[in-house]
């Protein structure tokens, strides 16, 4: 009834997760008519029934984020009336179910973008899928400054292809792709290149502590980068001593604080946050991760 009334006057809607049902929002779909921000992704009970597609299509000249995907099935269902909204500046496609087969809808959505400043992936998307991708990614260089993919199956071969393209990149998300270290060692040597980055984020991402030397070193050389956060397994960290950057290797930087965390992603707890910091204020957090729940 809120949305009803009020709808006009609602620039952002979150549906993202939510059990709503296609009754339900029937009742308001039409009153929402100048929607800038637009989340309709992971909808079980929902999917890209009529009244989704009508949501998108009514509000083509007002948005400007999109976020949605829950399988294969739903992007190639969406795509035609995605790319009737063409003053999108962020999109975020996928789940973790996407594979390579939506990969030509999703080169065909961005596409037809020209100011794309934000780009997030989700899904098991392969390197051969990702060849369509890469391509519209790179004519969008001059105006791409966020990136994120989440749990992909990119290896660390194709995403120093294109990084170094990618310009004017400020911040890059990898969560949940299990590079390794030898992996991140590859891609550290295409991050180097990008001078505009300003924040990283390796989540999950198969590394160990003897990552953190070479990390150390990125954060030297990129002079724009601020925050550099990765997560790795409790298991596979050094005891944590009083003087745990000595113990770590890492010459410039030192440790300014030791918290618990209290973060749980998927079941899992962060157990202690470790912050680093350099002579240039520049801020290496690791995340330890406990081992998940019976």
């Amino acid at each position: 009834r809120i949305l009803e009334t009020y709808g006009s006057q609602v620039g952002e809607v979150n549906l993202n997760d939510t059990d709503i049902d296609k009754d339900s929002t029937s009742t308001f779909v039409a009153s929402l008519q100048q929607i800038k921000q637009l989340k309709v992704a992971n909808l079980p009970t929902l999917r890209p029934s009529p009244d989704v597609i009508k949501l998108i299509r009514q509000n083509k000249n007002s948005l400007r984020y999109l976020d949605v995907g829950t399988s294969d099935e739903d992007i190639a269902t969406l795509a035609p009336c995605i790319q009737e909204c063409t003053r999108l500046t962020g999109i975020g496609i996928g789940h973790r179910s996407l594979t390579n087969t939506s990969a030509p809808a999703v080169a065909a959505i961005l596409s037809g973008l020209h100011q794309l400043h934000e780009f997030s992936l989700t899904g098991q998307i392969d390197d051969s899928g990702f060849a369509m991708v890469a391509k519209e990614l790179q004519r969008c260089s001059s105006s791409l400054v966020y990136l994120d993919f989440f749990w992909t199956r990119l290896s660390s071969s194709v995403l120093s292809s294109l990084l170094p393209l990618l310009d004017h990149l400020r911040e890059f998300m990898l969560i949940g792709n299990e590079l390794g270290d030898d992996g991140l060692r590859e891609l550290l040597g295409a991050l180097r290149k990008l001078r505009s980055l300003g924040k990283l984020d390796f989540f999950n991402i198969g590394v160990t502590w003897q990552s953190l030397k070479d990390l150390e070193q990125l954060l030297q050389d990129v002079g724009n980068l601020m925050l550099c956060r990765v997560v790795m397994e409790k298991s596979s960290f050094p005891a944590v001593g009083e003087d745990i950057a000595k113990t770590l290797n890492l010459s410039s930087m030192k440790c300014v604080a030791k918290e618990p965390g209290d973060a749980i992603m998927y079941g899992r707890t962060f157990t202690l946050e470790i912050n680093f910091v350099n002579s240039r204020s520049q801020r290496l957090i690791v995340h330890l991760l406990s081992p998940p729940h019976s």
